[in-house]
């Protein structure tokens, strides 16, 4: 009986050559050439709308902290030791101890700012340290410069809002209004914007000079040249800063930069007095 063989038939196996290697590695860069942009974009939409959650949560606070303090607006300012009842307090130690000056610059974390939130006075009514904070604010982690500080609060309230007499007298206006029953239609008042000190804290409260157009402090343009605002009523809206010398004072943390028909100045001037 013969011998049966049994025949292997090989199979060759064709791998990619180099040309086809370098069109997959093109097409694959293209897409991620079109999805990280979108990616990003993605991200900032969510930090943006993080930061309309925040100032609407401190918004509401006000309004809560009105309606069991017999309608008293709660304080401007950032420091309750010149102004009792702040709405944040100035950073300090886990005793309660005030940070200095110098020690506000060789911070290398922001638990006392954070501790500064906690001792303000509407924590109660809105008792997360994160709503305090914008997501794009990078000044918990990274100082800007040499000479800027880090820092946690984002968020500031105009000083018409209850803040120092002396100063509202200063920028031009009459007097702080110190009961919400004052403000002149709370749906168009602004309670709360975006302010990036470099100084680690938003010192006292927000200003603008009332009786001639100038800025005083400046704004942000972290959500793509727009500002997140917080009014009386306890909602808050993304503000476009439409002209130029708005968004490059806002970059570069210019201090009384001239307002001369400038859209934005108009915007927040005609939302910030009493009646």
């Amino acid at each position: 009986m013969p011998n049966a063989r049994r025949h292997h038939q090989k199979r060759s196996r064709k791998g990619f050559t180099l040309i086809e290697l370098l069109v997959v590695i093109a097409i694959i860069a293209l897409l991620i050439g079109i999805l990280l942009p979108a990616l990003g974009s993605a991200r900032a939409a969510a930090r943006t709308t993080q930061c309309l959650a925040n100032q609407r949560s401190l918004a509401q606070a006000v309004v809560l902290y009105a309606g069991d303090f017999a309608e008293t607006v709660v304080r401007s300012w950032t420091d309750s030791r010149t102004h009792p009842g702040s709405w944040t307090d100035w950073p300090q130690t886990e005793a309660g101890v005030y940070l200095s000056t110098a020690q506000l610059a060789a911070a290398t974390h922001v638990e006392d700012h954070k501790r500064g939130v906690q001792a303000g006075a509407i924590y109660q009514f809105a008792p997360d340290v994160r709503a305090y904070h914008c997501p794009s604010d990078r000044r918990d982690k990274v100082r800007d410069n040499a000479a800027s500080n880090l820092a946690w609060v984002t968020y500031s309230m105009p000083n018409v809002m209850n803040g120092d007499t002396y100063w509202e007298g200063q920028i031009g206006g009459t007097r702080p209004v110190k009961r919400l029953s004052q403000l002149w239609r709370p749906s168009d008042t602004f309670t709360f914007l975006e302010e990036s000190d470099p100084r680690g804290v938003n010192m006292g409260a927000w200003v603008m000079q009332l009786d001639s157009p100038q800025w005083i402090d400046p704004l942000t343009v972290w959500h793509n040249d727009a500002g997140v605002v917080g009014f009386a009523d306890g909602h808050a809206t993304i503000r476009k800063w439409q002209d130029p010398r708005t968004r490059r004072m806002s970059r570069d943390q210019q201090f009384y930069g001239d307002a001369t028909g400038n859209p934005d100045y108009v915007w927040l001037r005609e939302r910030w007095h009493g009646r």
